[in-house]
């Protein structure tokens, strides 16, 4: 496990220049996503990248307790990402936080050609199987047309079962 403050992606392109996998979990939903473009930026090698948006209510021992920070960064102006070919989002929502985020990832990740959105996973501990329900067809598709809308991207997108927010 690699510790990195998101500083401008340069400083981090000799640490991170090389990495074709990432996978950041424990991400609080009520963040803004728009902080881990930094990775793609300093990660030119990165082929596929993974977002886990998965917090649950029994997660309260002092080693998962983490002070909730919604880190501010943007990407350098006109940053483009030419390996990325996969984006996975564990814990997506239909929301527009998170429907923005991959838009812009879709523009920023020119070669992207999958992007792979699946629930959140249901927890053991606390038993949150409740809030979870299957995806009906014409929601897929609505999803789908969302991130799409107005882009020339032929990027394919798969939609697993979505958490319905209560």
């Amino acid at each position: 496990m690699i510790w990195i403050q998101p500083e401008h992606p340069k400083h981090l392109t000799a640490i991170l220049r090389n990495l074709a996998d990432v996978s950041l979990s424990g991400i609080f939903p009520e963040c803004d996503l728009s902080w881990t473009l930094f990775i793609l930026e300093a990660a030119p090698a990165l082929q596929k990248f993974t977002l886990s948006r998965t917090r649950h209510s029994c997660a309260k021992t002092a080693e998962d307790s983490v002070e909730k920070r919604n880190v501010v960064w943007g990407p350098s102006k006109g940053f483009k990402h030419f390996n990325l070919k996969r984006l996975g989002v564990q814990g997506f929502e239909e929301e527009d936080k998170v429907t923005n985020y991959i838009r812009l990832v879709m523009e920023r990740a020119v070669g992207l050609k999958r992007i792979v959105l699946r629930r959140e996973l249901p927890c053991e501990s606390c038993h949150d199987f409740e809030r979870i329900s299957q995806v009906d067809e014409a929601r897929r598709r609505r999803v789908k047309e969302r991130l799409t809308q107005g882009s020339s991207s032929s990027v394919e997108i798969i939609v697993h079962q979505i958490r319905v927010k209560e």
